[in-house]
């Protein structure tokens, strides 16, 4: 796929930013032909993303808005672009095939920026429910869970570094705390009212010798 296709993806995050709007990941499913890519900032700085050459307009991604909404591509087609923070810089390549959705992380440290990508195919919808995924990306973080605060509830358990699940529940206001090997963590997090029909994501991140958690709404921008 060439720059000049992906980059008016890009740039249609710009006008989505400016809009308070929340949109649906999708109300049917996807078309057979249809992928998506997001792209998401773990790090504790700003992270620009762009397409192609350096002169070309991208977006940046805040630490406290870490993530883009899913931008539809070409299925099976090549994705090109670069994370850039400071005088860091990571190219970014990869292939989302039809149906799939691909998230690509750029993951925190004071060095190189390190990638990775976790990849879901969804084919649930429930106007009623809201769908909730937990992307654990913490290697220190084996069999990752979700108990909701306050109540004896588990969301999710034994979720592999590396990996992801996804559940739906009821669209209720929660707040999350992590654990990690069944054991409780420090890591929390307030998830607001999740809205029935729509799709979110709980990532784990490393946070030097912990974990924090970080939350995404499975928007798409059109």
């Amino acid at each position: 796929m060439s720059s000049h296709y992906f980059l008016p993806v890009l740039t249609a995050f710009m006008s989505l930013a400016a809009r308070a709007a929340e949109i649906p990941l999708y109300d049917t499913g996807p078309s057979q032909d249809a992928a998506f890519v997001r792209f998401v900032n773990a790090r504790s700085s700003a992270m620009e993303v762009k397409a192609g050459g350096g002169s070309q307009q991208g977006t940046t991604l805040q630490p406290d808005h870490p993530a883009s909404p899913f931008y539809p591509v070409r299925g099976n087609a090549s994705v090109k672009g670069f994370f850039k923070n400071a005088s860091l810089q990571s190219d970014i390549a990869l292939r989302v095939k039809p149906g799939e959705f691909a998230t690509v992380v750029a993951m925190p440290g004071s060095a190189a920026i390190q990638q990775a990508v976790l990849r879901e195919s969804p084919d649930d919808f429930n106007a009623l429910k809201v769908s909730l995924a937990l992307y654990n990306l913490d290697a220190q973080c084996a069999g990752a869970g979700l108990n909701v605060v306050g109540r004896n509830a588990a969301l999710f358990e034994n979720v592999a570094s590396g990996t992801l699940q996804r559940r739906a529940l009821n669209p209720v206001r929660i707040s999350v705390q992590l654990l990690c090997k069944g054991h409780v963590t420090p890591a929390k997090l307030e998830l607001g009212t999740l809205q029935a029909g729509h799709r979110y994501s709980v990532f784990v991140m490393p946070d030097g010798v912990g974990a924090k958690l970080l939350i995404a709404s499975d928007a798409v921008a059109r």
